[in-house]
């Protein structure tokens, strides 16, 4: 078993900067998502605001950026903490795998692994 401890360790490490990468690339495609329906959403406004309005029109759109900007957030900030979550579990998954040795691996050498992955991607980050 120790001899095949280094290609153990290197897959756990290898197989969690990937799902890191994964969750990172879930992260930005949820942002670039968001930022696109909001910049349509406000060009719309923006349209709607050069022709001349009066004061009831003004504040209908006005509520109604009110309205999409809270909607958007909620939505935005459930997306991320389901992708933060994905990850996390894809983490502990690749932990798993890494740690399979025929047996059921018990939840303390997850908890290990997954610790150990951590500081491994915390550390790999700081270098870059």
């Amino acid at each position: 078993m120790l001899t095949d401890l280094p290609r153990k360790q290197l897959e756990l490490v290898t197989r969690s900067a990937t799902a890191v990468y994964r969750g990172s690339e879930t992260l930005r495609k949820i942002q670039l998502q968001a930022a696109h329906r909001a910049s349509v959403h406000h060009e719309e406004a923006a349209e709607k605001l050069r022709g001349p309005c009066d004061l009831g029109e003004i504040m209908a759109i006005q509520a109604d950026l009110l309205r999409f900007n809270v909607q958007e957030a909620v939505h935005y900030w459930q997306q991320l903490a389901s992708a933060a979550l994905k990850t996390q579990v894809d983490l502990v998954g690749s932990a798993g795998r890494a740690l399979d040795t025929g047996a059921e691996p018990s939840l303390e050498a997850l908890q290990q692994a997954f610790a150990a992955s951590l500081d491994g991607s915390a550390e790999s980050a700081a270098r870059h």
